[in-house]
Parts: C-alpha cells; sequence; structure tokens
C-alpha cells in the first residue's frame, strides 16, 4: 500500500515506473546474494573402499562427506580421480610425508554433517604444511611444483578460532607449538630437500598395487578378478600391451617363427612318411630319431596352430574387477587357464596346444637320451639291433610315461599354464619363474646330462672299436661313414637343444628386470602402450633373445630331416615311389 502511495505522488509516471523497477532489481538482487552463500548442496556418506585405501580415519560410523568440494570437484568419482593423480607420492611414503594421504583425502572429500549445514571440515594446517614441505622435492624431481589449490594459508589451525569446530589432523600441532617445534617448515617457498634415487622410487610397492585397490592402470596393466599377476602386482597383462615390443617386432617375430615351424614340420613329416615306408630299415639305434622327429612334428603343429588362431588362444577377458561388479571387456594374456572364463572352445585349444608343445619338447629330449644311450650299447657294450630292440618297449615306457608325469603336475599346480603372446602358444613359465625353473629348466637339465654322458661314451667306444679294427688289418670305410653321421646328428641336434637350455636359464634370470623395467616406464612416465613412440620399449636385445629362442626349439626338429635325407636308400626309395607310385621290388627280390 506504502508503494502505491508512493507512486501516487510521483511527479510523473516514468519517475514512478524506474523507482519501481530499481527497487525490484533490489529485491533480486538481494535473492542472489543470499544463493551465492548458499551452503553445500548435498552431504553423503563416503565411500568405505576409498575410506580404506586413502583415508586412515577413525570413526564409529561411516563419515560424511561435502559437495561439491571447495575446489570444484562436484562428486565423490572426481574427487577420487584428482587424488589419483598424487599416486606417485603416496606410493613412496618413505621419501615423502606420513601426513600427505590424509591431508589429500579430507582436502578433496571435506568431511560434513548431514544434520547441520553450517558443520565443514578441513585438514589442519600443519598436516598441509608437512606434507608440502617433505613432498616438494619429490614432485619438483618429476616437473610438478607444489600447486596453488592446495595453498596452506586455506587451512586453519588446530585449536584456531578459524576451526570451527575442529579440523582434522594432530590437535596438538597448533599454530604456536608449530612454528616454535618446526620454524623451517612455515618459511615462505621452503622444503625438504631429499636426494632422490632414480631406480628406486620408479618402482612402487607391490603391495599397495594390486587388483582390489583398481591401481593396475597406472603401471600398464589391467584389474582382473581372475588371480593373474605379473611381477608381484596382483595384475594382468594386456594382449595389446608393448611389454613385448612395437607392433613391427612382435609382427616379424610372429612370421619368424611361422617360417621355421613350416620347415620343421616339412622335415618331420618328410622323416615320418619315409619310415612308414621303410619300417625294418630303421631299427635301434637309428629308431630313436625317427621318434624323435615324430615328436617335434607335432610341436611344429602347436607353433602353427598359434599362428592360425593369433591370440584368440592365448589372450582372455580380464572379467569383473575387484573394485566394481560391471563388466569389463579388456583382453589380457591367460593366466592359470583352469580358472579362465573365457570361451570353452579357446579354453581347450589351449590345453591341447599345451599338450602338443610341451609334451613332445619332454619326449624329444627323452629319446635323444636314449638314442645317445643305445649308440653306446652298440658300439661300447657290443649290443647287437635284435639285443636292443628288445628293451624297446622300456624305451616307450620312459619316453612317454615321463613327461605325461610332468604335464599332468603342471596341470595339477594350479593350472600354471599360461599364455606366450609372442608365439601365440600355451607353455609353462612365461610369468612365473618357479614355474619355469620347476617344469621346464629342472628336467631339461636332468635329461641334457644323462644325454651328453650317454653320447660322450657312445663316441669314446666308437673311437676304440675303429682303433681295434684298423689294428686287425680289417675296412672301417663303413665304420668310419657312420661316425661321421653320428657325428653330424650328434652336433646338429645337441648344440640346439644346448642353447634352448640356456635361453630358459637367461629367461629365468631377466624375466623379474624385464617386467620391472615395464611397469617403471609406465608407472614414471604415465605412457606405456601409446604408438606414438612415447610408449615402452623393451631393450634391443629382447627381440635378438626370442629370434634366438624360438629358432633352436625347432631347429632341433629339422637335424632329424638331415638323418633321413643324407642317404642314398631315402633318395632311392622316393624314386621307386614317384616313379611306380608304390613301393617296387629290386631286382635281387624279383630274380
Amino acid at each position: 500500500y506504502n508503494e502505491y502511495k508512493s507512486y501516487l505522488s510521483c511527479p510523473t509516471s516514468s519517475v514512478c515506473v524506474a523507482m519501481v523497477a530499481g527497487r525490484f532489481i533490489l529485491i533480486v538482487s538481494c535473492f542472489t546474494l543470499v544463493a551465492g552463500f548458499k551452503k553445500p548442496d548435498y552431504c553423503e556418506a563416503m565411500d568405505t573402499e576409498t575410506l580404506k585405501k586413502f583415508c586412515n580415519f577413525n570413526a564409529t560410523s561411516t563419515p560424511y562427506v561435502q559437495f561439491p568440494n571447495f575446489l570444484g570437484q562436484e562428486n565423490q568419482k572426481e574427487a577420487i580421480e584428482k587424488i589419483h593423480g598424487y599416486e606417485l607420492l603416496l606410493t613412496a611414503e618413505k621419501h615423502c610425508s606420513d601426513k600427505l594421504a590424509l591431508f589429500l583425502c579430507f582436502t578433496y572429500l571435506p568431511l560434513c554433517n548431514p544434520e547441520s549445514s553450517d558443520v565443514i571440515v578441513k585438514p589442519c594446517r600443519a598436516e598441509c604444511e608437512m606434507s608440502r614441505y617433505n613432498c616438494s622435492s619429490l614432485m619438483i624431481h618429476y616437473g610438478y611444483p607444489w600447486p596453488e589449490a592446495l595453498s596452506c594459508d586455506s587451512y586453519p589451525w588446530a585449536g584456531s578460532k578459524e576451526a570451527t569446530p575442529w579440523c582434522v589432523g594432530d590437535n596438538v600441532l597448533t599454530q604456536e607449538y608449530f612454528q616454535k617445534h618446526y620454524p623451517e617448515v612455515t618459511q615462505n617457498g621452503s622444503y625438504n630437500v631429499i636426494e632422490v634415487d632414480d631406480d628406486e622410487l620408479k618402482v612402487p610397492d607391490a603391495r599397495l598395487y594390486n587388483s582390489s585397490k583398481g591401481n593396475c592402470h597406472t603401471i600398464g596393466l589391467h584389474n582382473t578378478a581372475l588371480g593373474h599377476s605379473f611381477n608381484k602386482y596382483d595384475c594382468g597383462l594386456p594382449c595389446k600391451s608393448r611389454f613385448y615390443g612395437p607392433k613391427n617386432d612382435t609382427k616379424f617375430l610372429s612370421t619368424w617363427i611361422l617360417v621355421w615351424s613350416c620347415l620343421c614340420f616339412a622335415a618331420t613329416l618328410f622323416t615320418v612318411i619315409t619310415f612308414l615306408f621303410e619300417q625294418e630299415r630303421f631299427r635301434y639305434p637309428e629308431r630313436a630319431i625317427i621318434l624323435s622327429a615324430f615328436c617335434y612334428f607335432f610341436i611344429s603343429v602347436g607353433f602353427i596352430l598359434g599362428y592360425a588362431y593369433s591370440d584368440k588362444i592365448v589372450c582372455e577377458p580380464s572379467g569383473p574387477s575387484r573394485i566394481s561388479e560391471t563388466s569389463v571387456t579388456e583382453s589380457v594374456i591367460r593366466q592359470h587357464s583352469s580358472k579362465s572364463t573365457g570361451d570353452k572352445m579357446y579354453t581347450a585349444l589351449c590345453f591341447i596346444q599345451f599338450f602338443l608343445v610341451y609334451y613332445f619338447i619332454l619326449a624329444s629330449f627323452l629319446w635323444w637320451v636314449i638314442l645317445n644311450m643305445t649308440w653306446f650299447l652298440a658300439a661300447g657294450l657290443k649290443w647287437g639291433h635284435e639285443a636292443i630292440g628288445l628293451k624297446a618297449k622300456y624305451f616307450h615306457l620312459v619316453a612317454w610315461v615321463i613327461p605325461a608325469i610332468f604335464f599332468c603336475a603342471v596341470c595339477a599346480d594350479m593350472g600354471e599354464i599360461d599364455g606366450d603372446r609372442l608365439a601365440n602358444i600355451c607353455f609353462v613359465g612365461n610369468f612365473s619363474t618357479r614355474s619355469l625353473q620347476l617344469y621346464l629348466i629342472g628336467p631339461l637339465c636332468v635329461f641334457y646330462i644323462f644325454g651328453i654322458l650317454f653320447l660322450g661314451l657312445g663316441m669314446l667306444s666308437m673311437c676304440n672299436v675303429r682303433h681295434e679294427l684298423s689294428h686287425s688289418g680289417k675296412k672301417t670305410d663303413k665304420l668310419e661313414t657312420l661316425m661321421i653321421r653320428i657325428g653330424v646328428f650328434s652336433v646338429l641336434y645337441s648344440i640346439p637343444a644346448t642353447i634352448v637350455i640356456v635361453c630358459f636359464f637367461y629367461e629365468n634370470f631377466q624375466k623379474p628386470s624385464w617386467e620391472r623395467d615395464y611397469v617403471s616406464h609406465c608407472y614414471t612416465y604415465g605412457k606405456c602402450n601409446e604408438l606414438d613412440g612415447s610408449g615402452y620399449k623393451p631393450n634391443s636385445n629382447f627381440l635378438i633373445f626370442n629370434l634366438i629362442k624360438y629358432l633352436m626349439m625347432l631347429v632341433t626338429g629339422l637335424s632329424t630331416g638331415f638323418w633321413v635325407l643324407l642317404s642314398v636308400k631315402t633318395a632311392h626309395k622316393w624314386m621307386n615311389i614317384f616313379i611306380c607310385r608304390f613301393p617296387c621290388r629290386n631286382s635281387e627280390t624279383a630274380v
């Protein structure tokens, strides 16, 4: 009514309109000002996983946090992402401040009271000052100064009027107490200079970095619920990881393996077919060479199978992570195949492929041992072909049963079958040095020692036989020819076998270092699998090592083909097959 009365007393209507409009604007401005000082939009319960991971806070009930916080984050997810940016500091506590985790937690997740919007609790200033002072040196080392947003001036001292009703931190560290006992900390721009050991800092603590805490992505790995591990971290290695090198290197290595697999396949197939046509020709000790070729035939099939299916056999879905029940689509390299949740067909192919490669590698070594032993029996103990043939059942028992025992042991030992991403085969010891030592290096070394022992005894015995025959005046041309063939085959077989064992030893000692270098690079530089050249690159020796390793695993099979190929009888037999289209009888038999 008073407004209306003022309007009537206005000298002109335009003046009255201006007065009313001005007062209206004043009222709106007042409402806007009040809204600007509005209390937090909401006060929500802190996520329990976050509370356990970052905030060492003793509370009888779940604390509540304010959002938006005073740094601009709208929700807990955004705040936690900001905290993740300080993980390098959080995992190097002995080089940094033990108060940092608490300070960051309650800076980005400030406490509030859901029943009273007036109560908003920040960390105490002492926590900020100690964190800044002790962690600035480490941050500057990595090129990141202490953020302006975390300026300690914006935090209240414990016991001060600003800390109403209280702040998070040590209540003893009041401003007076702190400045008296820590005068160097509060000086502007001061910080504790720490000698930084790069090698030590680049590797995060494996106890803090595990799948249940969702840290795997910061070290180039994936969270997984399938029990994967990589260099003591409970994480899975992505299938597209650059741990094995750039794509061009892995593609070249894959082609390299395919070429030698096909050559091994062709040589051993030729040897086996030749044996099927002339079984009586190949008696012991020569028959052990044929059975070794039979083993390498299946080994080459396993490698070719890996190339044909690419990474489908050795990779599997990572499954729901331990920190989230939502499904994920990332693929990780297969580990512990007995726990796999992937495609059952590829899991079955993994077991078949592992059997082909692992079982027949052990069996081929044993047939080499039996070959050298039968040479010794023939040359040193004067056993005839028939006498050695009578023991054939024992040779087969040893050569086929012992690898089967090891195969079953690997399968029973928590499924220690994992993927080899380079050759795309399922094998043992790709991620566990224990498995590599127990199921591969150990048995191969035992077989190798026996093989070399019998080989040396056999060669020595044959030299003695030649010496005796030369003194008796008998011709030794055929014996010398046999000795040369034995020597050539022994070199072709034993040298690759030796290099293979040396490669496994080298891998056993270097694998932890390779994995640590990968984790360190991803963790320190934050660039792991990028394709622009900034991603991880393994040592140049890594590619050369794998080229030699896979070559030696397959070229041994080629040596079995030389025994058959370097024979005139073989040439005559195949000429008869191609010319007559069936085994022709020789002239003497026809007569």
